[in-house]
């Protein structure tokens, strides 16, 4: 007999070794099969030839690897096993998607995700290596609630953020669900979503950072069956098709989904084919509680209390005034954390906004926490529990949680400053244990021309990130940024074959990173040039062109991002965060990433270290010298005296204990930030749709009155004179 908390060592020639339990009388006993029990009392099998089965009547106890708890519901082997077994039917589903997909978005860059979810809206099981961080635990809810009539072979789709409560967040996601069902009831869906490279609107790609409403952005699909019991609804799928500048690959990308959802439901019945549906159903909830306790222990290690930050977006990109975003922390010692966003600007009047339909948990909104819960603890499963213990408070039609009809096709870019909001704020608490800010750009290109059969094409070219901040002990990672780490490449040959480009350059931008202890990493440059006329280049999501990554502990700022077009005539003109460029054939387009904030002082950082990113043409040997003091001879050689003398010098002229903001927000700090908080106060106190246009309006009369600044008493003089 084998009570239960207990294990027991049978370890055989090196091999692990299970024993099978069986419940007799209220305790867990070997099975009677005769000839099988040892003096130990346990019946014995080598794991080789083990058909596991986990019900109400069975457990498996390890004999090697440490405790295993015999209980009533699943134990930690079998929640580990089926863990596993979940993730391999969503991986698989993945790489059905990404095999049959039609486009290079979808193909090449992977935006696109796949998982398994709860009837009650969670996801239980994610691929490790495919889909973004930030739309794991993305509330499903809304979709199954609005389809009223499940059967078995049913489809939905939508992606409209605005009937889905949040969950679809623009409306280049199509999200698709499946039912699965066992003896008549929903055991689980599988569910899928991929980024549609153009769902009509406004511009080819369908998103552009000043689209004022979503009106503008394109086709919206309230939550619909595209399939009805294993047929395809026609109608459904000719309103897509006629509102997609590439129908075909839209429907090519859609097919590969629909092939992921239908072999899914086979992997999963199989699965309770063999182990049972209770079984199945245990363990589905088993691992969305594993997840949300060791995700508790890793926030449980940020020391309680309540931490404050501020970030900006430079601009609203229709007029020159920020946009800012406010953060309360508070962290409770049982790990749970609130993400209070209250004093955020109202939503704006561009492509932005956040609608996330006030949902108390959402992934967008959560990023930063959801990678420190990750990092700290190795056994996690990713899925929808670790953002149980993250609760938000969004204030109604801010820019975080925007309202019908604002604008939201490109709110990646609050989504990474968000990410940033979250690492200022854990700074103070725990330096050292999270990053500086990244680079906070994802410039997508799209291009629009007409391809040999004289049909209008639109394809996605390489996106361009800035490098991640540095921290946690490491230098940052150049070429990719957190929030948009699970984007992939485009390959060169493959977007020369798609489309009239030709790429001059896709690599590290030198001389970007923000110098520290700890160098950030460096942002990219993409150069391509345009092979024929009449091309429509749109390139959104640029930002920190003005306000660059700041560093922390006496670490740099970055560089900041920039984008121009140079013509065939020699004429360079800057194109700044414009994202609509009507392109010739000999025009260059360059659109340049920012880099990553440095953490600890440079002239601490290893001279060896600065040597060997000299050697890589990475930094600039003037840049060595002058910010790292690290010494180059005239042959190219460390010039250790030199070097020496030169840091000697600088010990002392930087605070290691402070935030680099970078030049172009230390200005606007100095001269605008009491004005615009002034501004902001106002602001709130109106009624809700009247309060940007307000705030946009008394900023920009403020800064044309009083171009050098003013302080909060002036300013408040002024909008007393303004308001009457």
């Amino acid at each position: 007999m084998c009570p239960q908390g207990a294990y027991h060592p049978t370890a055989r020639r090196g091999r692990p070794r299970l024993c099978l339990l069986k419940r007799k009388s209220g305790d867990w006993q070997p099975p009677g099969r005769p000839g099988n029990h040892r003096a130990d009392g346990y019946h014995h099998f080598d794991t080789r030839w083990l058909d596991l089965r986990v019900s109400s009547k069975w457990r498996v106890g390890s004999s090697q690897g440490g405790l295993t708890i015999m209980n009533d519901k699943t134990n930690a082997i079998s929640v580990e096993i089926f863990s596993n077994l979940f993730r391999a039917i969503v991986d698989e589903m993945a790489w059905r998607v990404r095999r049959a997909a039609h486009t290079t978005f979808i193909r090449e860059t992977q935006d696109f995700g796949t998982a398994l979810i709860t009837p009650e809206g969670e996801q239980f099981a994610v691929p490790n290596n495919t889909g973004g961080i930030s739309l794991i635990g993305i509330p499903i809810k809304p979709l199954i609630d609005a389809i009223t009539d499940w059967r078995p072979g049913d489809v939905a789709v939508t992606n409209d953020p605005y009937s889905s409560d949040g969950m679809v967040m623009h409306l280049n996601d199509i999200f698709m669900l499946r039912p699965i069902f066992v003896d008549g009831k929903i055991i689980c869906f599988a569910w899928a979503f991929l980024h549609c490279s153009d769902v009509g609107g406004s511009v080819p790609g369908s998103i552009d950072s000043e689209n004022k409403e979503i009106l503008q952005e394109g086709l919206r699909l309230p939550p619909l069956k595209l399939y009805s019991s294993g047929t395809v609804n026609e109608s459904v799928k000719a309103i897509l098709q006629a509102n997609c500048r590439g129908p075909d690959l839209m429907w090519g990308d859609l097919a590969a989904v629909v092939a992921s959802l239908h072999m899914a439901e086979t992997r999963v019945l199989r699965l309770v084919e063999r182990y049972g549906a209770g079984a199945i159903k245990s363990a589905m909830y088993s691992v969305l509680d594993r997840s949300e306790k060791l995700a508790r222990l890793a926030l449980s290690t940020v020391p309680s209390g309540k931490y404050r930050f501020t970030e900006y977006l430079e601009d609203d990109f229709s007029t020159d005034t920020p946009v800012r975003f406010c953060l309360t922390l508070s962290v409770a010692p049982d790990g749970h954390c609130t993400l209070d966003y209250t004093g955020s600007d109202p939503e704006v009047a561009s492509a932005v906004n956040l609608p996330t339909g006030g949902q108390r948990h959402h992934p967008m909104l959560s990023v930063a926490l959801m990678n420190y819960a990750i990092t700290k603890s190795a056994d996690i499963d990713v899925n929808a529990g670790i953002i149980r213990c993250i609760e938000l408070v969004l204030p109604e039609q801010s820019v975080v949680n925007a309202a019908y009809p604002a604008a939201c096709g490109a709110r990646v870019i609050s989504v990474m400053r968000l990410h940033d909001l979250t690492l200022g704020a854990l700074s103070a608490v725990i330096p050292g244990n999270v990053p500086a800010a990244g680079g906070s750009q994802l410039a997508i290109t799209s291009l629009s021309f007409h391809a040999a059969d004289g049909a209008r094409r639109v394809v996605s070219a390489n996106a361009v990130v800035g490098g991640s901040g540095a921290g946690c002990g490491l230098d940052g990672v150049s070429g990719t940024d957190f929030p948009a780490a699970a984007l992939k490449n485009v390959p060169v040959e493959v977007l020369e074959t798609e489309a009239p480009v030709r790429v001059h350059r896709f690599g590290l931008r030198a001389d970007s990173e923000g110098p520290g202890k700890l160098r950030g990493g460096f942002g990219i440059e993409y150069v391509f040039e345009i092979l024929q006329d009449g091309v429509t280049v749109v390139s959104r999501g640029k930002d920190r062109h003005k306000f660059a990554a700041w560093g922390v502990a006496g670490g740099g700022a970055a560089s900041c991002a920039y984008a121009y077009v140079a013509a065939r005539d020699g004429r360079r003109k800057s194109t700044g965060k414009k994202a609509l460029w009507f392109a010739d054939q000999g025009d260059i387009i360059t659109v340049a990433g920012g880099g990553g904030g440095g953490v600890g002082l440079p002239h601490e950082r290893e001279p060896g270290q600065v040597s060997s990113d000299v050697l890589d043409g990475l930094i600039s040997v003037g840049r060595a010298r002058d910010v790292y003091g690290v010494v180059f001879s005239p042959d190219g050689s460390l010039d250790v005296t030199e070097t020496e003398l030169s840091r000697k010098y600088m010990s002392g002229t930087r605070s290691s204990d402070q935030f680099d903001w970078g030049a172009g927000r230390d200005e606007w700090e100095r001269r605008w930030a009491d004005a615009y908080d002034a501004v902001h106060l106002r602001a709130i106190k109106l009624p809700q749709r009247s309060r940007r246009d307000f705030q946009v309006r008394a900023f920009l009369a403020l800064r044309q009155q009083h171009p050098e600044g003013l302080s909060r008493a002036a300013a408040e003089r002024y909008l007393d004179e303004l308001q009457r």
